[in-house]
Order: structure tokens, then C-alpha cells, then sequence
């Protein structure tokens, strides 16, 4: 394998490139010859770091002002959290007023009619709701938190009058029928008739069927209607509803038609008189 021979650089090549730098040196030395060069390029290393400077600034700037939109996101998100919290609290709040108000008014209600502060209240837990505004089945159900012993039949006080009675407890849970369940009877009275009102199926509707002329029957729209006391499970002379409608069925029979007083989906708590301890 050949060896490469180093090339030979002549001597004057070297002088020649001393001397050409010495003179370049001298020119510039004593008459400033590569002074705009040198400026240029201090003004170009110039610029470069300014514009580096005004870069990595913005870059800067860019990313504190992307943490502080984050930090201020997370701010307001705790916010309204925060804020989310307090006026839930203010509503648990208001409705607990609400709810102790509505305790209060009704112990009052039941003591005017019922004459005794011996009574058991009781919250709604549940309306079967589908059954009551279609059907004939109208039932509610109670908590009894408390397992208060509550007997069969027991009459069962809602806004200022009766609503129903008791049917069946299930674990905490008290089943009540209503007066317009088609199951139920009633024993009514008003100042001119006595009858065993049956639930129409309709809500708040009771009716009865008498053997009277619809003559007989004229202006009584809007009579007041009251328990009478008969069968000795309701309290006598307590107002339950009004005639709402006199229907004709023959010569010498009508359909008396009662509205309720009270509307159970309205209700948030009902009554019991009892001898157990009161049960809220």
C-alpha cells in the first residue's frame, strides 16, 4: 500500500499571508479601515441578544401568565364550590325552618280539633301516586322511624281535617287508605241527611247515594259535610269536605258528591291521636 508524500508549502506563502495580515492589522490599527465591519457585527451580536432577551421574556411572561389564568381558574372554581356549599346550607336551613314551622301550625290545628295534645305526627314517606290519579287504590305511606305501636283503623288527621286511616305497617313504614279510595266507607253527616260516603276513585272525592228527590236538593251546593260520629271510630262534628255536585240516578235516588277539605299531596305531616310518646 502507498504512503502519501506530505505536500510542500513554499515559504513565500507563509510570508506573503504575515505580511498581508500585518498590513490589514496596521491599516485598521491606524486608519480605523475595518471599524464599520466590526461595528456591524457588534450591532448584529447586538440585535441577536436583544431580540434573545425580548424573546425569552415574552416566553416568560407567557408562561406566568398561563400559571396565573390556571391559578385563577383554580380560584374560581373553589369559589364556586364555596359558594355552591353556602347556599346549599341555606337551603337545608330554610327548609328545616320551614318543615319546623309547618310542625308547629299543625300541633296547633290538631289540638283546636282534636281537643287533645295527646297525638303522634307522623312524616310522609310516599303518595302511590300513578294509583291516586287514575285509579280506585289511593293509599299513602308514613315513616315511623320510631316503631310507634299504631293500631288498625286508627283515624288519620292531615291539614284541618281527616284524610284516612290506617290499613297496614310495614317495617317503619304506615300505610294509610284515603277517604277517596273506593274501598273505603265514611260515615257523614250534614244538617239535613246521615250517610256512609264511599271513595269515588277521583281525588278528594267521597260520595253517597240517597233516596231523596234532586228537588230536595236544591241550593245545597257548597253545604259543609261533617263526620257523624256513627261506628265511634271518628270524632263527632268534624268538617271533612263540601257537596260539590248533585248527580241524578232516578226518579227517586241521587249521587251526592263531596270534595275533601284536605289534599294529601299538599301535606307533609299527619296525625294520630295515641297515648305513646309524640313521634316527629
Amino acid at each position: 500500500m502507498a504512503r502519501s508524500t506530505p505536500s510542500y508549502t513554499p515559504v513565500r506563502n507563509y510570508a506573503l499571508g504575515f505580511f498581508l495580515s500585518a498590513f490589514l492589522l496596521f491599516s485598521d490599527i491606524s486608519y480605523g479601515a475595518f471599524a464599520p465591519l466590526r461595528g456591524f457585527v457588534q450591532a448584529s451580536n447586538l440585535y441577536v441578544q436583544m431580540v434573545s432577551i425580548s424573546m425569552f421574556t415574552n416566553i416568560s411572561n407567557s408562561l406566568s401568565s398561563f400559571q396565573q389564568n390556571r391559578n385563577l381558574v383554580q380560584e374560581n372554581e373553589e369559589l364556586r364550590e364555596e359558594i355552591h356549599k353556602i347556599r346549599t346550607r341555606d337551603f337545608i336551613q330554610r327548609k328545616d325552618a320551614e318543615e319546623s314551622l309547618q310542625i308547629v301550625n299543625f300541633q296547633e290545628t290538631l289540638l283546636d280539633s282534636l281537643k287533645t295534645n295527646d297525638i303522634n305526627l307522623f312524616k310522609i314517606a310516599s303518595i302511590d301516586l300513578r294509583n291516586y290519579l287514575c285509579c280506585s287504590t289511593h293509599r299513602i305511606y308514613l315513616q315511623n322511624s320510631n316503631q310507634v305501636q299504631v293500631a288498625k283503623n286508627t283515624p288519620v288527621f292531615g291539614g284541618s281535617s281527616y284524610i284516612g286511616q290506617t290499613k297496614n305497617t310495614y317495617l317503619n313504614f304506615i300505610e294509610v287508605i284515603l277517604f277517596s279510595d273506593t274501598k273505603h266507607l265514611l260515615p257523614i253527616k250534614s244538617n239535613f241527611f246521615y250517610c256512609d260516603a264511599r271513595g269515588k276513585g277521583k281525588p278528594m272525592l267521597i260520595a253517597c247515594k240517597l233516596n231523596k228527590n234532586i228537588d230536595d236538593f236544591q241550593n245545597k251546593i257548597g253545604e259543609s259535610i261533617f263526620t257523624s260520629g256513627l261506628g265511634g271510630i271518628f270524632l263527632k262534628d268534624i268538617e271533612i269536605g263540601v257537596i260539590s255536585a248533585i248527580n241524578l240516578i232516578s226518579i227517586n235516588e241521587i249521587e251526592v258528591v263531596i270534595t275533601l277539605k284536605t289534599n294529601p299531596l299538599e301535606e307533609n305531616f299527619f296525625g294520630m291521636i295515641s297515648r305513646d310518646a309524640d313521634e316527629i
